[in-house]
């Protein structure tokens, strides 16, 4: 392989390497996972995009609280597991409402998948710590 084709293969590593340290530091509790995928789909339109998300919050939140503010935010009334630390939602999604789940105290971690309006039927992922 040319000079030229290694060193631009360094830079897609290195630029990759920043882009996932700007989602750390920007959006620490959100799965890059997810971010990658909203982030690319934006790109095709700017239109909110419709997916699951899963919030994982610390123990000892008001369920009955968090549960009105979800709805109260997103017109959905999320599934809740795992004792009220797991809430499910299908919705419209955009990267102002992801800051603002990740910005929050109580939420731990936060992953989800485009479902392009066809919510599952529930939970899909656990939490990883």
């Amino acid at each position: 392989m040319s000079e030229t084709k290694l060193v631009a293969l360094e830079d897609v590593r290195s630029q990759f390497t920043k882009l996932r340290e700007t989602y750390e530091k920007v959006l620490p509790k959100v799965d890059p996972a997810l971010l990658n995928d909203f982030l690319e789909r934006e790109g095709v339109t700017s239109d909110p995009k419709s997916y699951t998300i899963e919030v994982f919050t610390r123990e000892g939140v008001d369920v009955e609280t968090a549960r009105q503010y979800i709805l109260a935010k997103t017109g959905m009334a999320p599934a809740i597991f795992d004792n009220g630390t797991h809430y499910v939602t299908n919705q419209k999604l955009t990267l102002e409402m992801l800051k603002e789940i990740s910005d929050s105290e109580d939420v731990v971690e936060v992953r989800g998948n485009y479902c392009g309006g066809l919510g599952m039927k529930g939970a899909y992922f656990e939490r990883r710590s």
